[in-house]
């Protein structure tokens, strides 16, 4: 699928956590990853990055393949719509933006033809977790522990 491409990962270790399903957002990422492979030729590059922006996480996957006519770009998310004549079904990027916002993400897409393409999700991070347990003062001889 990559195979003579330069992929790039840039995702810092210290990015927020966000509440997603796994499986979801890695069905996402494949897509937009085989849709970046496809669309890039040989010697090209892929990089996938994140980042933190405000209350959410910020993630791009931008390539320097073909990109998109801008006569086509607002169609890429409808069911079934491909240029791939024959080669895809057209529900990648449909269920990709299903899936995103179900979380209460944006997916948005940035292209130029013959620069290249950038895909970019926006989630929530997700606020840090509360503690499992809260002691109450009650008198000395009792105490009672809440548990969130």
């Amino acid at each position: 699928m990559l195979h003579g491409r330069v992929l790039e990962s840039r995702v810092p270790p210290d990015l927020p956590p966000i509440f997603v399903d796994a499986n979801q957002l890695s069905q996402v990422l494949m897509n937009l990853l085989l849709n970046a492979a496809q669309a890039t030729a040989q010697g090209g590059h892929i990089e996938v990055s994140a980042s933190r922006v405000s209350d959410s996480v910020e993630i791009q996957v931008a390539d320097t393949g073909c990109g998109i006519p801008p006569e086509i770009l607002p169609h890429v998310f409808e069911p079934f719509f491909t240029t791939k004549r024959g080669k895809g079904t057209g529900l990648g990027l449909s269920i990709s933006q299903t899936y995103i916002r179900s979380h209460d993400g944006e997916v948005r897409i940035d292209s130029t033809p013959d620069k290249g393409t950038t895909v970019t999700i926006t989630l929530p991070s997700r606020p840090a977790d509360p503690p499992l347990a809260v002691a109450v003062d009650e008198p000395a001889s009792h105490q009672e522990v809440i548990i969130q």
